[in-house]
């Protein structure tokens, strides 16, 4: 048995009886799972990476270099479906999984998992989990092995265990699994209400990573706009207002949550679409995501142009804008593992701005733009009008849940998730209701679209500050635009009928869709700049974004989706909620989207 604390067993929390989980040590070689089936002739291992190395308490399975890994698939889960007929997102021919080799997650275009499993050179047989331990079920059954997701793959047994034997289940010599750079995955045996049996990856992500990705998704630009409707909201309706939206959205999220528990192989927000409503139910949630993504790249762009300009005002903002196409868009060229790394400045760079205007708060003893002598405020709205624009700017921040069903999917326990909503709410909540706060107090009735324009436009800071926010907000498009260019791409990729590989392309064939993988990356940063110089107000964006979008993604679907996915359990109460919730959504919406667009 291999020494190996990803090997240890741990008890089912699943009440699923139709799902068993199968350890099998995996070479991370991406040869395995080639469309031929064929093995490759190089066995060269994955070297280690400092980031695997122990430092601290990243560590094991919080190893940096697997924080980095599971960063990276969540960037991943950022897709548009363009076919929305198919019922699983990650399913090739409606039963056979398809994952990344690099990073072992689910992919949209990866290969198939029953390839992988059948590999050529499987030269011993890699038992199940079920005969290793069938026989000490009861043992482990009353010991907790998930204690700080420091213990490792989660393998399960399932109630019925002596119906499953599969011994062909193998990635690679069972020899080759004392090697240390060998990691262990569990693959989850889902027996589906139609009979089938379909074999899924299971998560690999543990709690803290899963609570890094999620703030990653909510701290986003929206946050620097918060300022602004809270001036449009007064103190009065603006602050309950924001811990309504907190509160609601997190409500939300464990909606989807339980929506996902009732079919193990539903992994996406797309796939609760089509649980619900079929194809149409796809196509919807498809054509949400396209605006959204549109959206975010559009407000990402226009944040570069005000922010630069603020520093360099004999530049136009759209002298900027122009500047920022040629700056994001050949990162849509790099590789999704290398982008990943890149994006992380993103986050790091609005922490650090946010830091930066608390600062500038607390230095300067005299305002406007100080918190010390803070400048004049309202307790109400100045005009219905504003309370209305209001709306769309409170709520924008709290979009995150077009990630979060694969989120959990991606966890190692995904019964961990909703303390991970906790904790993850939590972090956003303080950070986004105190930048409202500060800016407010700072601001008062004079607070600009953005937060931090409002900073470098005004006197009394020291000198490094203009510079360093105006960096820190240059920073954040070029780290995440190109995530938010990708998918659509990629969806123009499909409309085009180019290859998601070129390995079997030759001659002009090769050079025509290498040409029109190139068109179709410049062209979406194209529109997202001839889009930020058409509508250049960032609070009217945000605005629009957030009673548009953020309304229908994180309120009105995920009640939709649990009242019909779930209709045999939900309560009657509990209906009636989500009916009131629906109906307030969409008279808030639809305030927030006349508001925007009169404005």
């Amino acid at each position: 048995m291999v020494q190996d604390s990803e090997n240890q067993i741990l008890r089912n929390n699943s009440p699923a009886k139709n799902v068993h989980y199968i350890s099998i040590p995996v070479n991370r070689n991406p040869g395995y799972g080639s469309p031929d089936g064929s093995e490759p002739t190089s066995m060269h291992h994955r070297r280690q990476s400092i980031l695997d190395q122990p430092l601290g308490s990243f560590r094991g399975v919080n190893s940096l270099g697997r924080f980095a890994t599971s960063f990276q698939r969540a960037n991943s889960f950022m897709n548009i479906e363009v076919n929305h007929d198919k019922e699983r997102t990650y399913f090739k021919d409606g039963h056979d999984a398809l994952f990344d080799p690099n990073t072992l997650g689910p992919a949209t275009d990866g290969r198939r998992l029953s390839v992988a499993l059948t590999t050529n050179g499987g030269v011993s047989v890699r038992p199940s989990i079920n005969d290793l331990y069938g026989s000490m079920g009861g043992r482990f059954d009353n010991e907790a092995y998930d204690e700080d997701d420091t213990s490792a793959v989660r393998s399960v047994l399932s109630n019925d265990q002596q119906s499953w034997r599969h011994p062909n289940l193998s990635f690679q010599d069972f020899n080759n699994a004392t090697n240390p750079e060998t990691h262990s995955i569990i693959i989850k045996q889902v027996e589906r209400k139609d009979g089938k049996v379909v074999n899924v990856l299971a998560g690999q992500s543990t709690a803290p990573q899963t609570i890094f990705n999620s703030i990653n998704v909510l701290i986003g630009i929206g946050l620097f706009a918060l300022p602004l409707g809270l001036r449009y909201a007064g103190w009065i309706v603006g602050l309950p207002l924001l811990v309504i939206f907190a509160f609601g959205t997190f409500c939300s999220a464990e909606l989807l949550s339980r929506c996902l528990d009732t079919d193990p192989t539903m992994i996406s927000y797309g796939d609760l679409g089509y649980a619900a409503f079929g194809s149409k139910g796809r196509a919807l949630v498809s054509f949400l995501f396209t605006l959204d993504l549109m959206g975010s790249g559009v407000a990402l762009i226009i944040l570069f142009g005000d922010s630069l300009n603020a520093l360099f005002p004999e530049y136009s903002v759209t002298f900027f804008k122009i500047i920022a196409f040629f700056v994001v868009t050949p990162q849509n060229f790099i590789p999704l593992n290398v982008l990943s790394n890149i994006s992380l400045l993103g986050i790091m760079s609005t922490i650090g701005t946010v830091f930066c205007v608390a600062f500038c708060g607390l230095y300067k003893a005299s305002s406007p733009g100080s918190l010390l002598q803070p400048e004049r405020t309202e307790l109400w709205p100045t005009s219905f009008n504003d309370f209305c624009l209001s709306i769309g700017l409170l709520s924008a921040c709290w979009g995150g849940h077009a990630i979060f069903p694969n989120l959990k999917s991606d966890m190692r326990h995904p019964n961990k998730f909703k303390d991970c909503l906790k904790t993850t709410y939590t972090i956003t909540a303080i950070t986004d209701i105190g930048i409202a706060v500060v800016g407010f107090l700072m601001f008062g009735m004079i607070v600009k679209d953005e937060v931090t324009r409002s900073v470098m436009l005004t006197d009394g800071y020291p000198g490094f500050v203009y510079v360093l926010i105006s960096a820190l907000m240059a920073i954040i498009p070029i780290a995440k635009t190109p995530l938010n260019a990708r998918p659509i791409a990629a969806v123009l990729d499909v409309l085009m009928g180019v290859p998601a590989t070129t390995l079997e392309l030759e001659g002009s064939k090769l050079h025509i869709t290498r040409a029109l993988k190139v068109f179709n990356r410049i062209l979406v940063n194209v529109v997202f700049v001839l889009i930020a110089i058409r509508f250049p107000a960032f609070d009217k964006f945000i605005a629009f974004l957030g009673a548009g979008l953020c309304f229908a993604i994180c309120l009105i679907l995920p009640c939709l989706f649990y009242m019909k996915i779930c209709s045999s359990t939900v309560k009657r109460w509990e209906k009636i909620i989500c009916w009131i919730t629906i109906f307030i959504s969409i008279i808030l919406s639809a305030l927030g989207i006349g508001a925007a667009i009169i404005s």
